[in-house]
């Protein structure tokens, strides 16, 4: 997921609220943020009409980051009315689901169907069970347009950020020291990773820095002057179903939340490759209990989850715990060693059946030697797939369905498991 987009987002929208205020002005202009596609599908199409949070205590606002076509960026907003707590869930871009019209795909894609937009909300909101109730969506240019109309950010940059990738038509070339972003740089400054010793830590590190300094820059009086022009930029570059009206509702309270106190989260899982295309599987057990946590946050009570639907739901873990285990008691798996190793089938038997699952038999791959493990889907299941992929840690999948074929999966371990 391109994680920089994720840090304009989250200060583009507690800015949003906060110029809510400017009522009058904002009228003006808040038409030409109405995504007319949206508008007529839901017209259309009315199951596709976001449940209303007038009656609901949490408000759930979908975050899209648009680059060609794509939602690179998806970040659920999660804000409870009763005590001004909010939280963000990133939903990676690569995530599997079920697309209309077709098998399945990536969930970026969801906005390029046939309704986009207002599918896209609905679809997110399957996969975390709850409703959405507005979206806001901003390309990348208008992100950049909007660091360029406040007067760009100042920031210390601990390091010479050289960077190139002529694939992604993508030259970074930034100097040490404190000194005022633009919008393009301020970009590449957020992107940049190669040059940090621990890599990501360091990126995400330098991130929350930018967050402060870019929240500090829109907060602070000097930027009052700008407030009509960053509107108009707003209002060129972002579309949302948020009525005028609902912006300045919200903007009060949601303006006088600390950026340091906004909880964040991400939709757990794992990178799998199937049949040649990169997919990120979210682990189904792992992300009802994340949904718990932010609930947690939220200071919404464990016992009863509003889902998608809108129905109370007494959470049931102990349930839910012996269910998964009669379902892993039904996958039957094979184990094949290329390793030469002697003794490494055994213990991936071991380590699957303390799981629950079946493995039927151990062997090896006699003359063939891989150098990464992988697992070959036998019975076209991809539920029973994403179990295995994610337990197992393998993430190259290959199909070769048999239904006369005696297992459900084989496993075939190559030199990384060494």
């Amino acid at each position: 997921m391109k994680k920089y987009l994720t840090i304009f987002m989250i200060s583009f929208l507690v800015f949003f609220c906060i110029l809510g205020g400017l009522y009058y002005y904002l009228d003006r202009t808040h038409n030409k943020m109405q995504d007319d596609e949206f508008n007529q599908s839901i017209k259309e199409n009315p199951d596709l009409r976001p449940r209303e949070a007038k009656n609901d205590v949490v408000v759930n606002t979908l975050v899209l980051g648009v680059n060609d076509g794509l939602s690179d960026i998806m970040m659920v907003v999660r804000y409870n009315k009763e005590n001004n707590k909010l939280a963000v869930i990133s939903v990676p871009r690569d995530t599997k689901v079920k697309l209309p019209g077709v098998m399945e795909g990536k969930i970026n894609s969801v906005l390029k169907q046939e309704d986009g937009s207002a599918l896209v909300l609905k679809t997110v909101g399957d996969l975390l069970d709850i409703p959405i109730h507005h979206y806001v969506r901003i390309g990348l240019k208008g992100a950049e347009k909007i660091v360029d109309t406040i007067g760009g950010v100042k920031i210390n940059v601990p390091l010479h950020m050289y960077y190139q990738d002529p694939t992604q038509d993508l030259y970074i070339d930034i100097k040490p020291g404190v000194q005022v972003l633009d919008g393009k740089n301020a970009v590449h400054f957020i992107r940049y990773r190669s040059g940090y010793v621990d890599a990501d830590l360091g990126r995400i590190k330098a991130q929350h820095e930018f967050i402060k300094a870019f929240v500090n820059k829109l907060t602070s009086p000097s930027i009052l002057p700008k407030a009509f022009n960053i509107i108009n930029t707003m209002s060129n570059h972002v579309k949302t179903n948020l009525e005028q009206g609902e912006i300045t509702k919200y903007a009060a309270e949601v303006g006088k939340i600390k950026i340091d106190n906004i909880q964040q989260f991400t939709v757990p899982g794992k990178g799998l490759k199937i049949n040649g295309v990169d997919y990120f599987i979210h682990d189904h057990e792992k992300l009802s209990a994340m949904l718990e946590e932010v609930n947690t946050a939220l200071e919404i009570s464990k016992d009863v989850a509003v889902t998608a639907q809108g129905d109370s739901v007494k959470a049931d873990d102990s349930k839910k715990e012996v269910q998964a285990a009669a379902n892993k008691k039904g996958i039957r798996v094979e184990v094949l060693n290329s390793t030469k190793k002697s003794g490494l089938a055994s213990k991936v038997k071991a380590e699957l059946e303390a799981l629950g699952y079946t493995v039927v038999r151990i062997g090896d791959t006699k003359d063939l030697v891989f150098s990464e493990s992988r697992l070959i889907n036998r019975s076209g299941s991809d539920k029973d797939l994403t179990l295995l992929a994610l337990d197992s840690g393998i993430s190259i999948v290959d199909t070769d369905i048999d239904n006369s074929y005696d297992c459900d999966i084989t496993i075939i371990l190559g030199k990384d498991r060494l």
